[in-house]
């Protein structure tokens, strides 16, 4: 197969080989790893021993701030990615930093002895991590020819999904090392990007006839013109929407099995981890095939819709759930076969609306800028319509009308001219 250069790197987008794809894989599950576990379980860990009296608050400032951070390092390093001239190309080197400061960051945090310190280990993680993972999401359109995006991306999302469900054994084989829970995925994250490093070998610098990044190009990390970008707007606008019920269903899925269904206190440590680990499972196993038939179809709308029907099935089933199985399998379809449908179809889906490659790191840092925002939006409406009614939460309410958001990403989404 005859490959085509990119006028804007010069690289030539032939097809990745498997090892190519596997090792991408693996470097985006450590990096991925890398933050997810911390945010997830260890940070919220290490906050306990730290601050035990305050660790609620603590770690709401914390969850609060890191999730700032990384919504402007990740569009913020993607466009400096993009600009970067080294002769080693523009991606790697901003992996390498990103995995340095990663460290950093690690080591502060399980050193620390302050809520202060802590809270400053996390900022570094996050600004940098991010400035690792922005790199390389952008190899993707750098590199991969369309008919292999979907797949490539879609290992993207399973990484991300996956990376949860393995960690948590760092934290069962390590239960009393804080060094061993935050250093442990960081090698894994070092390792594993060591080897795409040496891999990816093509990487390009960036054009020379880029102009000087100034005070608006810097704003202009954070916005796409829908005049300038009109079918990328519209998928950002869809997959807000669709975030915002994934969101919900993250957040409140321990409250939803405590207060709705309500299962007696010996069984919730044990259901509360099979809600995680069945869906985590299902969205593992689907997040691959929905990125393997957006590549065979190329119906990424399609795909994405299908995502979001999951999700908007699973929100309302759980809306009236009031028993473990029909929680399980409310939980099965959103969290499971919706997520991870959306994960592995939104990256191909995203690349396919971009229209200016020479950009790419910085419009993929506003993709995960549109798909982490809901998680910290929701959660600060959520108590509007959970108090719907007065007395005991309105678990209904907010699901539905998570699910009702849902729905509306159809209206931007079909109105996507340049995919299927």
């Amino acid at each position: 197969m005859t490959a085509s250069p990119l006028p804007e790197t010069g690289v030539a987008v032939r097809p990745v080989r498997p090892a190519f794809v596997l090792i991408y894989a693996l470097a985006m599950f450590g990096i991925w790893m890398s933050i997810m576990l911390p945010a997830s379980v260890t940070l919220a860990l290490r906050i306990s021993q730290i601050d035990p009296d305050g660790k609620t608050t603590s770690y709401s400032i914390a969850a609060g701030v890191g999730t700032l951070v990384a919504l402007i390092a990740n569009p913020l390093f993607g466009r400096l990615s993009d600009r970067t001239r080294s002769r080693f190309g523009r991606r790697r080197p901003w992996i390498v930093v990103g995995l340095a400061g990663t460290i950093v960051g690690a080591v502060i945090i399980g050193l620390s002895s302050s809520f202060p310190l802590l809270l400053l280990g996390w900022i570094i993680m996050q600004a940098f991590v991010n400035a690792a993972i922005a790199a390389v999401l952008a190899i993707v359109p750098d590199r991969v020819p369309e008919k292999q995006q979907g797949i490539v991306g879609a290992l993207s999302g399973t990484a991300s999904s996956a990376a949860v469900l393995v960690g948590v054994f760092f934290v069962q084989w390590f239960p009393d090392s804080v060094i061993a829970q935050f250093g442990l995925p960081v090698i894994v994250a070092v390792l594993f990007s060591a080897l795409l490093i040496v891999m990816f070998r093509d990487d390009a610098p960036a054009p020379a006839d880029m102009p000087p990044f100034s005070v608006k190009e810097f704003f202009g990390s954070f916005y796409i013109d829908p005049r300038r970008s009109p079918d990328f707007a519209k998928f950002l606008a869809a997959l807000f929407l669709i975030a915002c019920g994934m969101g919900v269903i993250s957040t409140y899925t321990v409250y939803l099995l405590q207060d709705r269904v309500s299962p007696p206190e010996a069984e919730l440590p044990g259901l509360i981890t099979l809600a995680y680990v069945i869906p985590g499972i299902i969205a593992v196993a689907s997040a691959p095939l929905a990125g393997w038939l957006n590549d065979r179809t190329g119906r990424r709308k399609v795909i994405l819709g299908i995502g979001a029907l999951f999700v908007v099935a699973g929100l309302v089933m759980l809306a009236f759930a009031d028993t473990v199985p029909l929680f399980m399998v409310g939980l099965s379809l959103s969290a499971g076969l919706g997520t991870g449908i959306a994960y592995g179809g939104y990256i191909g889906f995203a690349v396919a609306t971009m229209n200016d490659p020479a950009t790419a790191a910085r419009d993929l840092g506003v993709v995960n800028i549109a798909l982490s925002l809901p998680y910290s939006v929701m959660p600060f409406i959520a108590p509007l319509l959970l108090g719907i009614g007065g007395g005991v939460a309105n678990y209904p309410a907010l699901l539905l009308v998570s699910a009702a958001l849902t729905l509306l990403a159809f209206v931007p989404m079909l109105l996507v001219r340049s995919t299927r």
